[in-house]
């Protein structure tokens, strides 16, 4: 069902919270994918979204 799938795809505060720690970390864009189990894409939007610096591509 399409509408769950989208509401699966909201972040929560969490996972920013995470995102934030990740980046900090020097993870890569795609490790922190990995780990969140988002896209590399969806990561770097909410990196955008959110303001903070992208660290690392790779």
């Amino acid at each position: 069902m399409k509408l769950s799938q989208k509401s699966d795809s909201v972040w929560t505060a969490p996972q920013d919270e995470e995102l934030r720690r990740q980046l900090l970390a020097g993870r890569s864009v795609n490790e922190i994918a990995i780990r969140l189990k988002r896209s590399p894409l969806a990561v770097r939007t909410r990196i955008k979204k959110l303001g903070i610096g992208e660290l690392k591509t790779d």
